[in-house]
């Protein structure tokens, strides 16, 4: 692993695809199908966070039909997936780094069949590490990690790019400096508050900075 080495970790749900709504209209659904109900905004706010982690984040504790909320909560995003789309930029910015040589991974935190549509709405083909790779989910680091792995970069040499608090904070755990994006959904004083060095409107922004 280079010391002197830097590159960019960028995540895809929320960040590269306009998903993030789709998601909260998913797991409210989900939810209420096995008799959870939360409001819209506690849904919104958790989106980010791994599958495993979100449902008894939100339901205030053990879950027992945790597995089968999280299997609902996919199988109605995948009806919904078609209405997503790249972000203002995404696209842009991905071509943006692989022309300029910037190493650079997406980080994604969905994986199998839900990651495939985000790739497929996205319309590119970009470098990819999904969570099939690392054994805990977002606030956790690993997947960020992981992506540095694969980039060969320590992670104080990254750059993370992101929608959620969930992303700045697996981000300030390992010391990898987090740019946010608003496309998320999230204000810019929750994503400062949760560690982001920096806010911007879309992936638009970035090209030409990373």
């Amino acid at each position: 692993m280079s010391q002197a080495r830097s590159g960019v970790l960028i995540d895809l749900d929320g960040t590269l695809v306009d998903s993030v709504y789709l998601h909260v209209i998913a797991w409210q659904e989900a939810l209420q199908r096995h008799g959870h109900t939360v409001p819209t905004a506690d849904v919104h706010s958790a989106v980010g966070m791994g599958s495993d982690r979100l449902v008894p984040w939100l339901v205030g504790g053990t879950v027992p039909d945790a597995e089968a909320v999280s299997s609902e909560h996919t199988a109605r995003f995948l009806e919904l997936v078609d209405r997503a789309r790249e972000t203002r930029g995404a696209t842009a910015l991905l071509e943006d780094l692989r022309r300029r040589g910037v190493a650079h991974v997406v980080a994604s935190s969905a994986s199998g069949e839900e990651s495939t549509a985000l790739i497929e709405a996205l319309g590119t083909e970009p470098p990819v590490i999904d969570s099939e790779a690392v054994s805990a989910s977002k606030p956790a680091p690993d997947l960020l990690l992981a992506g540095c792995e694969q980039l060969e970069i320590a992670p104080e040499r990254a750059v993370l790019v992101g929608d959620s608090p969930w992303d700045a904070e697996a981000a300030q755990r390992v010391g990898i400096g987090m740019i946010g994006v608003r496309t998320g959904g999230f204000s810019d004083e929750l994503l400062f508050r949760h560690g982001a060095r920096d806010v911007v409107p879309d992936p638009r922004a970035l090209i030409g900075r990373l």
